[in-house]
């Protein structure tokens, strides 16, 4: 009886050692997954996020937060890089784009010191590529390579801006500063350039990049001049008693010239042929007007002042003589038309209405918007939102100055509210 007791207690203590030993090992024991054929995550077949020494990237719109530290398993993404980004904190006095075979680069212009400064799509780091002072640079328009740009400078108490050409000299022996904000050190180029005489209207580039055309104030007449880049050897275009006027230059063969818009006072839009200066009327007379011209010049999104001083948005087709209102309503200084995809144009469009006299409150800054991002085809007149915006930043975006790069892979453009400069993948949002 005694022995049969004491097998019962030795089975009972081998039992309860098992079940100790099974607990810790499927439980509390470390867990060996297999790693599925190409997964590129740590042995454990998963990727670590928001952990010690793992990928703390956000998808917020901070533009110089996210990098990853620690030590990170060969083959896992150190860089996420955020659909919406913001590039500058800091007032811009313009930039631009250019595409390569592996990355977009955006450079830009810093409207209180004239710092220049660039980022690329694959990394969160800001470049500091010039720390020459040159302050209040409020507009600029740069050449294909981002070598040189035309810009707009208020000097002192000036009231009349200035306009000068600028470009970035290489520096002998030095490297480029590069921090995850703007730094204030040693640069690897500097920026050297010279004003333009005469009082400049407006200027703007050709598609290419490699011509000017310059409007200048003469004796109360407005002068066109088309010029190289660097606006030296001008030939005279046109005269016109125009002096109030936006320009750009769309098409190889069209500069387009639209009067300033205004709730009280008609608007026209008129291409200018630049080889032989012979003017054609395009729209008008509509209050308010403004215009963007898309690249071949067959396609012009336009706004004017509706019947309650409201918005008027409508995309004219050269070729049928005829305007289609588009879906969206907003201000056509809130659109640019793709590069690459040149039927698309692109919009920052008000989530909802806001009352005032447009476009005059809306200049003035007496009036904001909340806006979307939404593409529309000119061809099937098909909208599309691509990001609600708000959802992805910190702040309230009040959109303009909007541009693509050449592929249309980013939607760059500027917050009215404070000035900053962000991007847009429009890759990922479609």
């Amino acid at each position: 009886m005694k022995l049969r007791n004491l097998l019962i207690s030795l089975f009972i203590i081998i039992l309860l050692a098992a079940a100790g030993w099974a607990y810790w090992y499927f439980l509390m024991g470390p867990t060996k997954i297999p790693a599925k054929p190409g997964d590129t995550g740590t042995p454990g077949g998963f990727q670590p996020i928001n952990r010690p020494g793992g990928n703390t990237g956000g998808t917020g719109g901070t533009g110089n937060t996210g990098t990853t530290t620690g030590n990170i398993p060969t083959g896992i993404q150190q860089v996420k890089i955020p659909s919406l980004r913001l590039l500058s904190g800091t007032p811009v006095g313009g930039y631009s784009a250019s595409t390569t075979a592996s990355t977009t680069n955006i450079r830009w212009v810093d409207r209180g010191r004239g710092n220049v400064y660039q980022a690329s799509s694959n990394s969160l780091t800001i470049t500091t590529l010039s720390n020459t002072v040159v302050p209040k640079i409020f507009a600029s328009v740069w050449n294909k390579n981002l070598t040189s740009f035309i810009a707009s400078i208020f000097e002192n108490t000036e009231l009349v801006p200035i306009t000068v050409y600028s470009e970035l000299i290489p520096r002998t022996n030095k490297t480029a500063a590069a921090t995850t904000t703007p730094s204030t050190s040693s640069a690897p180029f500097d920026l050297r350039g010279k004003s333009i005489t005469g009082n400049v209207i407006g200027y703007a580039a050709s598609p290419d990049r490699s011509q000017l055309f310059t409007m200048m104030n003469e004796n109360g007449n407005g002068v066109g001049y088309v010029s190289s880049f660097s606006a030296t050897s001008p030939t005279r275009l046109f005269t016109t008693p125009l002096t109030e006027v936006n320009v750009s230059w769309p098409s190889d063969n069209i500069i387009a010239i639209t009067t300033k818009g205004s709730t009280n006072h008609s608007g026209f839009l008129y291409f200018v042929n630049p080889k032989t200066g012979v003017w054609t009327k395009v729209l008008g007379p509509l209050p308010g007007l403004s215009t963007r011209v898309n690249q071949t010049g067959k396609y012009i999104i336009y706004s004017a002042t509706g019947k309650n001083n409201d918005v008027m948005t409508g995309i004219y087709s050269m070729a049928a003589g005829t305007t289609t209102e588009a879906v969206i309503r907003t201000l056509a200084d809130k659109c640019t038309w793709g590069k690459f995809y040149k039927e698309l144009v692109y919009c920052g469009v008000p989530s909802q209405s806001v009352s005032g006299r447009y476009p005059d409150d809306w200049y003035l800054g007496t009036l904001s918007t909340i806006d979307k991002i939404w593409q529309v085809n000119a061809i099937t007149g098909e909208a599309r939102l691509v990001s609600s915006l708000i959802d992805q930043s910190d702040r309230i975006l009040n959109v303009f100055n909007l541009e693509t790069d050449p592929k249309d892979m980013y939607l760059f453009f500027m917050n009215k509210n404070d000035l900053s400069l962000w991007s847009l993948d429009l890759v990922k949002s479609n």
